[in-house]
């Protein structure tokens, strides 16, 4: 059998009671942390602008546009429903696979779920088995070599994990769901060329992953034929095609036993998870040394080589962008504030030319001791020279919010109030998150799908 055959097998012998109560359990965790930040999402700008113009062409009425009055077509819906859930950079992300991947499949889970009034048992499984495809794909891929060439994970991998959500919610029997995997890879797209000016698409590399992964289990459904070996074809599979560091067995060793949405770090920082450590490190020292932003000399920071290469690239940010993929502006906000949470990462807040001061006294540099450790740990040393001579050092193996280190079940609440509350009022923050870890109780999802309407 092909890889993606294998998968398949997987997911059609996998039912709702097959999955271990911690993985139904962290699906529903999943879900919170992805609506909320998505919640939050739909103030940005662009997200706004986007949803008005597509509007324009799409009248129909299927689906709820989250946090918003919208309605759109399953596709339009879906689209904007993953774009707004990578908007806020507070998306939940695996370290090996390098990987958004609940930003793409839970915005297409939910909204077929709403089409076709799905279960809510149905929708933990579809998510359950996207999750656990996507991370998979995004293990064997090799992802240093995948980001260094250019490529955006969440949306190369992340399709795959919206395919296999459709095409479960679908029925999709073993052969559409290999082809609407096949169809899904042949969409699969991405590229960090946004970091070179600040471009604000990154989000859109998630919506456009969910409404691609929707599209091709549609497709499949309606009998176009995928490539079953999408992955490892020798001419145009995906992984000799975007990777020099790809290990194919990767993506089935110990399938079913080892559930890798066990191993998704969520995010207490707004920003790029490549940010958190050295953040997680300035909080620390702050705490410890009462170190405040007159004190600073110099601050360094030592980290991998794909951190540098994303967050290192300028110590003045233009644009929010930019700002949410800048170590340097991230330690400098957080010496002044102590926070790095949304409201470090706007318009506004970026032009205080006193932190932009700041962080041009922060110099990143990569070194092998953490390189050669990731992606299986994203680490950092920052060190810290005072005004009057002191050095003070924390090193950071993996940073708040690894599965390692996670946040706790009131931690997630607390983030999902705080990203809900721009958004929705208090009162039906609460049905909702009751709705969500009652879901495998529910008949219907549109009980939560009501809920996220305004």
């Amino acid at each position: 059998m092909s890889i993606t055959e294998e998968l398949a097998e997987f997911i059609n012998n996998t039912k709702f009671a097959d999955l271990p109560p911690q993985v139904v359990q962290n699906t529903k965790e999943c879900l919170l942390d992805i609506i909320g930040g998505a919640l939050a999402g739909t103030k940005y700008p662009d997200v706004v602008g986007i949803t008005q113009e597509i509007k324009k062409y799409d009248s129909q009425t299927d689906c709820t546009v989250w946090g918003t009055k919208h309605r759109l077509s399953l596709l339009g819906a879906t689209l904007i429903n993953g774009t707004m859930s990578h908007a806020t950079e507070m998306d939940d992300v695996h370290k090996i696979a390098k990987t958004h991947a609940g930003a793409v499949l839970i915005p297409a889970a939910i909204s077929l779920g709403e089409t076709l009034k799905s279960s809510g048992k149905d929708v933990i499984r579809a998510v359950a088995l996207g999750y656990e495809v996507s991370l998979r794909i995004g293990m064997g891929i090799g992802a240093t070599s995948h980001r260094l060439k250019g490529w955006h994970a969440t949306g190369t991998c992340g399709i795959f994990g919206a395919a296999v959500a459709a095409a479960v919610l679908l029925g999709l029997d073993k052969a559409k769901l290999v082809s609407a995997m096949g169809l899904a890879g042949t969409q699969a797209s991405g590229l960090w060329a946004f970091t070179e000016d600040g471009a604000s698409c990154k989000k859109f590399h998630a919506g456009k992953a969910a409404h691609g992964g929707l599209l091709a289990a549609m497709l499949a459904a309606g009998g176009m034929t995928g490539p079953r070996c999408i992955l490892e074809a020798s001419d145009g599979g995906l992984f000799p095609a975007s990777s020099d560091e790809y290990e194919y067995d990767l993506v089935t060793k110990d399938l079913g036993a080892v559930w890798e949405i066990m191993n998704v770090d969520r995010k207490p920082f707004a920003c790029c998870r490549s940010m958190h450590p050295s953040i997680d490190a300035i909080m620390q020292l702050q705490r410890e040394q009462g170190i405040k932003p007159e004190d600073i000399k110099e601050v360094t920071v030592e980290t991998y080589e794909v951190a540098v290469k994303q967050c290192g690239f300028t110590n003045r940010p233009q644009n929010v962008p930019e700002a949410q993929f800048c170590i340097p502006y991230g330690v400098a906000v957080v010496l002044y504030d102590k926070s790095a949470a949304r409201e470090q990462f706007t318009a506004e807040r970026i032009r205080d030319e006193r932190v932009l001061e700041l962080a041009e006294k922060v110099k990143v540099y990569s070194s092998p001791r953490f390189s050669d450790q990731y992606p299986k740990n994203w680490g950092c040393e920052l060190t810290i020279i005072t005004q009057s001579g002191n050095k003070y050092q924390k090193h950071i193996v993996n940073a708040k919010g690894d599965h390692d280190n996670p946040l706790s079940f009131e931690d997630l609440v607390g983030k999902f109030k705080g990203a809900a509350s721009t958004t929705i009022p208090l009162e039906k923050q609460e049905c909702m998150i009751k709705e969500i870890m009652q879901a495998e109780q529910s008949g219907d999802i549109t009980s939560l799908t009501q809920l996220l309407s305004l």
